[in-house]
C-alpha cells in the first residue's frame, strides 16, 4: 500500500510538472491566460518556499524560540518582532483595503507611516551590505591588485598589460557613469576634452561589452535549464505505466 501511494505521488508530481512546464513554455507563442496563470503559480510557489525557509532557518531559531524560552531575557529581541508585525499589518491593510475616494483616516495614515520604518531599515541594511560588499569584495581588491601589477617593475609584460588594461577600463567605466560631458567638459581645453571623450568612449564600450556578456550568460543558463528540463521529462516519461503500456503494444 505504501509503495502504491508513493508511485501515485510520483506520477502526480510528474504529470503536474509536465503540465506546468507546457503551460509556462506556451508563453513563447504569446501572452495568454494560461501562461500568466503558470507564471503566477511559479512565482507563488517560489515565494512560499522562501517564506518557509525564512521561518524555519531564521525566524524560529533566532527570534521565536528565544522569546518563548525567555520572554524577559533580552528586550532587544522584541524590536524585530514589533517591526515585523507593524510591516505585516500595514502591508495587509494597504493590499486588502478596497480603494476609496478621499484621504485615508488618521489611524491608517499613522499605520502606513509606521510601516515605512521597517521598510526603510530593510532597504538601508540591504543597500549598505551590497555597497560595502562591492567595495570590499570586488572593487577595492580588483583595483588594488591591478595597481600592484601595473606599477610593479618585476612583473611580466602580459601581467603588466593586464593590470594597466584593468585600471584603464575600471576608471573609464566609473568616469562614464558619473561624468556628464555636456556639463563638465565644455569648458576644458581641447586636448583634455579629446582625452576625456576617448576615456568616456572606452567606458561606454566596456559597459556594452559587460552587458552583452551578462546577457549571453543568462541565455546560456536558460538554455541549460531548458535542456535539462526536457531531458528530465523524457527520462521520467519513459518510466511511466503509460509508456510501458505503449511499448508493450508495439
Amino acid at each position: 500500500m505504501e509503495y502504491a501511494s508513493n508511485d501515485l505521488l510520483v506520477a502526480l508530481g510528474f504529470w503536474s510538472g509536465l503540465v506546468m512546464t507546457v503551460i509556462i513554455f506556451s508563453a513563447i507563442i504569446g501572452d495568454h491566460y494560461l501562461a500568466r496563470l503558470g507564471q503566477h503559480l511559479l512565482v507563488g510557489a517560489s515565494l512560499g518556499y522562501l517564506a518557509v525557509l525564512a521561518i524555519q532557518h531564521v525566524l524560529r531559531p533566532r527570534l521565536i524560540t528565544p522569546l518563548l524560552a525567555d520572554p524577559s531575557g533580552d528586550p532587544l529581541r522584541w524590536v524585530p518582532l514589533i517591526l515585523g508585525v507593524i510591516l505585516l499589518v500595514a502591508g495587509l491593510d494597504r493590499t486588502l483595503r478596497a480603494p476609496r475616494a478621499g484621504a485615508p483616516s488618521l489611524w491608517r495614515r499613522a499605520l502606513h507611516g509606521l510601516g515605512r520604518i521597517p521598510v526603510a531599515l530593510l532597504l538601508a541594511v540591504g543597500l549598505s551590505a551590497g555597497f560595502f560588499g562591492l567595495i570590499q569584495g570586488t572593487l577595492f581588491p580588483q583595483f588594488w591588485q591591478a595597481a600592484q601589477s601595473a606599477f610593479d617593475p618585476s612583473v611580466s609584460m602580459p601581467l603588466f598589460l593586464a593590470g594597466v588594461l584593468t585600471l584603464l577600463i575600471t576608471t573609464a567605466t566609473l568616469l562614464y557613469l558619473y561624468v556628464d560631458p555636456a556639463r563638465y567638459l565644455s569648458d576644458q581645453n581641447v586636448y583634455v576634452r579629446r582625452v576625456l571623450n576617448g576615456w568616456l568612449w572606452l567606458g561606454q564600450r566596456a559597459i556594452w561589452l559587460a552587458a552583452g556578456i551578462i546577457f549571453a550568460r543568462l541565455i546560456a543558463s536558460r538554455l541549460s535549464l531548458l535542456i535539462s528540463r526536457i531531458d528530465y521529462v523524457i527520462s521520467a516519461f519513459t518510466t511511466t505505466p503509460f509508456w510501458q503500456w505503449w511499448i508493450g503494444r508495439q
